[in-house]
């Protein structure tokens, strides 16, 4: 457990003022998410969304959080307003990750990204805010209606959201779960019913169910690089977790 600081007396306060007033600002900005707040009630509808950076109190509930619980899930809520973390969609969980990282520490982030052809270790710094974001069309709506060929049935299938996170561990485990995503089968609603369907369905259907779970929107981490030391370029995915805001 972090001991606490010690308490700052009313007299000593000037001082602490003094002290901190070349302080830069620590002003939040507005955030427009990929999704563009389409599928989101906000808990003030003629306010923004908001994210400011992360404070050094920030910093020390990253490192310290309880067992179990996301870190990034927790920072998330302490510097973003208007809307619950867990009513996130992935897409913009991970583009408001990148963007408390810009706003705190800086758009450059140096990470070594490692060559696919030899294993060779590339020192790169990526410039975060031209990382490319694919916004979400005009007709993007949540539950998404498919037509599942096997059974012949349409069916309504929701998006995850962050609070979804503990269902799709693991690939396995989202297999398992699959059923919570999926509304409604030829109008049937009931969730037991729906389960007892989705285990008897054919792998295609079962495809189409999966692929509607998945967007192309959002932030693009994918980095395009050439190796120094045997000349292969590469693609990667940008690592993008409590790691991030390692600034060591």
């Amino acid at each position: 457990m972090l001991e606490q600081s010690p308490a700052v007396t009313s007299a000593k306060q000037e001082i602490v003022d003094e002290l901190l007033k070349e302080l830069p600002s620590n002003t939040a900005i507005e955030v427009e998410l990929p999704s563009e707040n389409k599928l989101y009630k906000l808990e003030d509808e003629d306010m923004p969304i908001t994210l400011r950076p992360m404070t050094f109190d920030d910093e020390k509930h990253l490192i310290s959080g309880k067992k179990g619980e996301d870190p990034i899930n927790i920072i998330l809520q302490r510097c973003l307003t208007n809307i619950k973390v867990p009513e996130l969609l992935p897409m913009d969980k991970l583009y408001l990750i990148m963007k408390l990282r810009e706003i705190s520490y800086g758009d450059e982030y140096k990470t070594l990204l490692i060559c696919t052809h030899c294993k060779a270790e590339n020192p790169t710094t990526i410039n975060l805010s031209q990382l490319n974001v694919n916004p979400v069309p005009d007709d993007f709506n949540d539950p998404i209606e498919i037509y599942l060929e096997g059974i012949k049935k349409k069916a309504l299938v929701r998006l995850p959201r962050v609070k979804d996170e503990k269902f799709m561990n693991t690939p396995s485990g989202a297999l398992d779960q699959l059923w919570r995503f999926v509304m409604e089968i030829d109008g049937h609603k009931d969730k037991s019913v729906i389960a007892a369907v989705v285990d008897k369905l054919p792998l295609r259907d079962v495809r189409y169910i999966l692929n509607a779970l998945k967007t192309d929107f959002g932030l693009d981490t994918m980095i395009k690089f050439e190796c120094t030391s045997c000349g292969g370029v590469s693609v990667l995915d940008l690592p993008i977790d409590a790691n991030f805001f390692d600034v060591n």
